[in-house]
């Protein structure tokens, strides 16, 4: 019982049909270093973008080592999907890399409204000419907040 040659020419066209999907699939740096992201809400740009077949992956490095991705951090990759979103690219997700891990952040209709939502709380406490809410207490992002010498907290 051998293998036929129909059989064989089959197996050749599926092991080809194969590397050609892996190989269109495959991850592509695009160059960014020229480009600013700009948009209606966000003005911002991802530290890298991978195309990946079809789909534009945006990638945002951080020096820190966090066992779980920080808000603040998955809230601007959400801003980079967005902006790409807006300017025709098809993105999946994007990616929050931190030193020692990696993490895949789904862009989808809710995480837009998560974003829109943050977005909207941002702009109305913006026009309210008053400093926002202070951080959690024991923030260490306090020392940065250019509120911190009016700051009742």
């Amino acid at each position: 019982m051998g293998v036929s040659k129909i059989e064989m020419i089959l197996l050749m066209l599926v092991l080809c049909g194969i590397g050609v999907y892996v190989w269109w699939m495959r991850e592509i740096p695009m160059s960014i270093d020229s480009k600013v992201w700009s948009g209606k809400l966000f003005t911002g740009r991802p530290d890298a973008v991978i195309k990946k077949g079809p789909r534009i992956i945006p990638v945002e490095f951080k020096s820190a080592n966090h066992e779980e991705p920080m808000e603040s951090h998955k809230v601007q990759l959400l801003c980079y999907c967005f902006l790409l979103e807006e300017n025709g690219y098809n993105v999946p997700y994007g990616i929050l890399r931190y030193r020692g891990k990696k993490f895949k952040i789904h862009w989808n209709s809710k995480a837009k409204r998560y974003l829109m939502k943050i977005a909207e709380e941002a702009i109305q406490s913006l026009s309210k000419n008053e400093p926002p809410l202070p951080l959690a207490e024991n923030d260490n992002r306090c020392y940065k907040c250019p509120y911190r010498f009016i700051c009742k907290q």
